[in-house]
């Protein structure tokens, strides 16, 4: 009993801070169950078109909140500037692959092999379109709409001018055989 009546005041101590540490633990608590009582729950998209959700890549979203916290979808509409080759694809309902890269930049000549790969396998479902950095100015308002600027840069645009994918940045050949064949099934 020496030790416990010497240590006494320590103790006490040690058994406030446990008493309050637990009172404002469960405070915390009991304010974050009143706080989720009160909002929405929160769903998954059940329209799989729409990627139109804030996700890593930022993949075919631009600001500008609508319902249900989703951002309106980045969309290639054509104009007077919209050259004729892509006007007309997107006339015929017809879905655009597009790449921008620099050549002799390794990175990007490897993402061209990728694509031409790609090309390959499905060439019949998409019109696949590549571009030269210094040669962007054939692409009239298209990298405008699309809100990029810097190779490498590939955009998977579906018939109905809805941009599928946006990637501003290398990417392997799994991925784009993937998302290709996902905007060719209509995903």
């Amino acid at each position: 009993m020496g030790i416990v009546r010497r240590n006494s005041s320590f103790l006490l101590a040690i058994a406030l801070i446990l008493g309050v540490g637990a009172s404002i633990f469960g405070g915390v608590v009991a304010v974050r169950v009143v706080a989720a009582e009160g909002s929405a729950p929160v769903t998954a998209a059940t329209d799989p078109t729409a990627n139109n959700m804030v996700s890593s890549y930022g993949l075919g979203s631009i600001p500008g909140a609508t319902s249900g916290g989703a951002y309106e979808p980045l969309v290639i509409t054509p104009t007077a500037d919209t050259p004729a080759f892509i006007t007309d694809r997107l006339a015929e309902q017809q879905g655009i692959v597009l790449l921008v890269y620099v050549e002799g930049a390794s990175d990007d000549m490897e993402m061209l092999s990728y694509f031409n790969t790609v090309k390959e396998q499905y060439a019949a479902d998409s019109t696949f379109m590549a571009f030269e950095a210094v040669a962007v100015t054939e692409l009239g308002d298209t990298l405008g709409q699309l809100r990029v600027s810097d190779p490498p840069i590939l955009a998977i645009i579906r018939g109905d001018g809805v941009v599928s994918e946006l990637y501003t940045g290398w990417i392997g050949l799994k991925v784009m055989e993937q998302r290709v064949a996902d905007a060719v099934r209509g995903l």
